[in-house]
């Protein structure tokens, strides 16, 4: 089975973040965890100097010490080398929704944690790799098909 992707999983409780650590290893995932921001950056800045591949998605809770969700994401957008690399906020707040969108996080994950829901996401943003095809439209539907290329 190929490896999917590289994820950063930035959570402060230990529960939370080996059952998440756990279940994406299960479905092929090279995971990384965190217990708050600030170990999160020093770890996305030592793997970017160790391998080219920076995380295809970083799982990020709001609420830490040290560092939390909001400043993380700040510190991260302003790293051109990570600044790209979506987020999804997992979360038990309330207004996690809001506070997702404010952080331009491409999805938001509630707590207690919907694990389809989980494995959607991370499959949208991490899938393993496909051999690139072009996508031509399909003149009788009228809807794309995907082809491979020359």
């Amino acid at each position: 089975m190929p490896t999917a992707g590289n994820i950063l999983i930035v959570e402060d409780d230990p529960e939370t973040r080996e059952m998440v650590t756990s279940f994406l290893a299960t479905e092929g995932f090279h995971v990384v965890a965190a217990e708050d921001g600030l170990e999160a950056l020093h770890l996305l800045r030592t793997v970017q100097h160790r391998a080219p591949d920076v995380p295809c998605l970083i799982l990020l809770d709001l609420s830490m010490p040290r560092l939390g969700g909001n400043e993380f994401r700040r510190a991260q957008l302003g790293d051109p080398r990570v600044a790209g690399v979506p987020v999804a906020v997992m979360s038990g707040a309330t207004d996690a929704e809001a506070r997702a969108l404010g952080l331009g996080a491409v999805a938001t994950l509630t707590k207690p944690l919907d694990f389809d829901a989980l494995l959607r996401i991370v499959r949208r943003y991490c899938a393993p790799s496909q051999p690139k095809r072009d996508l031509a439209l399909d003149p009788v539907s009228g809807t794309g098909a995907a082809r491979r290329g020359p």
